[in-house]
């Protein structure tokens, strides 16, 4: 009884100061031509400092038309006038809630023994909270200017709220995941995968938060590839059948489609073999298959090794095929969470199963020419969201 009476007290106290400048919420307003932030604030009668604030401008001269401001409420504008920050700590921000404070609150603490700081945070929490809604100017994001044909790049997000972006690039969907929040600031990331044979040229890259949506042009690079003309021995003609593909195809597209959790790798990759081994194939080269047209292209790369080779986990992950294919022979397949699969086919053996969770280094099996192959050799790829990309940048650097 007696808490129950405490909570009606206190959600009276809560309410009461607020009630003379009753607002639902935030509003907006959109910059018009020759508008300046300094007129914008007297029209609604918001401090020129506090309309920057909540709106993340850091230059008053270096607003935009067609940019949207988000409004302070009276009772934001109160709370900024008391001193608290969005980013204060609790320590920094007690003094000035303190202040804030009615002789009425502190009589009914004392009479239910409460401290301060317990109707201090009731009190102002729902002030302190910029609008979910952010514009454009409150985004922080990170994307490259360039990405080379079969590289990855990353965008990356810093958020004043826990929402998570989602967007596109080149048309395809983002997969956006945490990436951890420090001192109020949430941050995410999302890979960008580009294939050997993405068209040239500037590619929209569009993110969206909340009401806010930033967009800018990414150009993609031509790669230098060169051509390989390849013939398949007699013996094996009939892996090139193209319904046998096809359905191979499709079954593999299907898994490399899922996103299963966030990263399990914190390095870069490592090579799936010992050093010393000739590259033989690399990633993205053109590829004609017994004088038929140039009309695929290498989707990994390829080692020269013996047959009965050791080949490793380049980083840790989960297995989730291995078994011998039509087309690709021997096969395993990695998922190292994020939407990215290592995938090596042509085993002569095979030391894992779907399901086993595996570390950076362990062994996956042995090197052979099983399936659509012409001698023994590691194929090694990597596909992001479906995408194949260049395997050897995932050794080279570390992501996201």
């Amino acid at each position: 009884m007696r808490r129950l009476l405490f909570l009606i007290l206190l959600l009276t106290l809560m309410l009461w100061p607020a009630t003379a400048h009753a607002q639902e919420g935030p509003t907006q307003y959109t910059i018009q031509p020759g508008d300046m932030l300094t007129a914008v604030a007297q029209r609604f009668h918001v401090p020129v400092e506090v309309l920057s604030y909540y709106n993340d401008i850091t230059n008053p001269d270096m607003i935009q038309v067609g940019q949207t401001l988000i409004i302070p409420t009276p009772a934001q504008v109160q709370a900024y006038a008391s001193g608290v920050r969005a980013h204060d700590t609790l320590a920094q921000a007690l003094p000035a809630l303190a202040r804030g404070l009615t002789h009425m609150s502190r009589v009914v603490m004392s009479m239910f023994g409460f401290r301060e700081m317990d109707i201090m945070l009731a009190r102002t929490a729902p002030l302190l909270t910029r609008p979910a809604a952010l514009p454009l100017p409150a985004l922080g994001l990170t994307a490259p200017d360039a990405i080379v044909q079969g590289k990855t790049g990353v965008v990356k997000i810093r958020s004043y709220v826990p929402s998570l972006p989602w967007g596109s690039f080149q048309g395809r969907q983002l997969i956006f995941l945490p990436a951890g929040h420090q001192a109020g600031d949430y941050h995410y990331f999302a890979l960008l995968p580009t294939g050997a044979l993405d068209e040239p040229g500037p590619k929209p890259l569009i993110v969206h938060l909340g009401a806010a949506t930033m967009q800018q042009e990414v150009q993609i690079q031509p790669g230098i590839y060169e051509t390989q003309y390849i013939v398949i021995p007699e013996s094996k003609s009939d892996l090139l059948a193209p319904d046998k593909m096809k359905a191979e195809r499709e079954r593999l597209f299907a898994l490399w489609a899922k996103v299963t959790g966030p990263p399990c790798w914190h390095q870069p990759f490592r090579f799936p073999i010992a050093e010393g081994f000739p590259r033989t194939s690399p990633y993205g080269t053109r590829r004609s298959y017994n004088g038929g047209p140039v009309s695929s292209f290498h989707a990994g790369s390829d080692w020269g090794a013996p047959e009965g080779t050791p080949i490793l986990a380049p980083a840790p992950g989960t297995v989730v095929l291995a078994e011998p294919l039509f087309v690709r022979g021997g096969a395993v397949i990695i998922d190292h969470g994020a939407g990215v699969y290592s995938n090596f086919w042509h085993f002569t053996r095979i030391d894992v199963k779907p399901g086993d969770a595996l570390a950076k280094g362990d062994q996956l099996g042995l090197v052979g020419t099983t399936g659509l192959s012409t001698g023994a050799h590691l194929h090694w790829e990597i596909r992001i969201n479906t995408i194949a990309v260049n395997p050897l940048q995932w050794a080279e650097e570390s992501f996201p």
